[in-house]
């Protein structure tokens, strides 16, 4: 005989539920928020810049 899937099962599947730490992100000082970190190291490979001429697919496809 089935049991229906609302039904609740018998055995015990064993979960206990632990209260784990919450996370918790370490606030920056206002300064280094206006002025940025000042040990950060650019790792980019190629500067990031806007094409301020946008092509076509068309002009892409052929080269144009």
């Amino acid at each position: 005989m089935c049991i229906p899937h609302g039904a609740a099962g018998t055995k015990s599947n064993g979960y206990i539920e632990t209260n784990q730490e919450k996370k918790h992100v370490k606030m920056v000082s206002k300064d280094e928020f206006e002025h940025g970190d000042p040990d950060f190291i650019d790792e980019r490979v190629k500067p990031y810049t806007k094409s301020s001429k946008k092509s076509s697919f068309f002009a892409s496809l052929f080269g144009v």
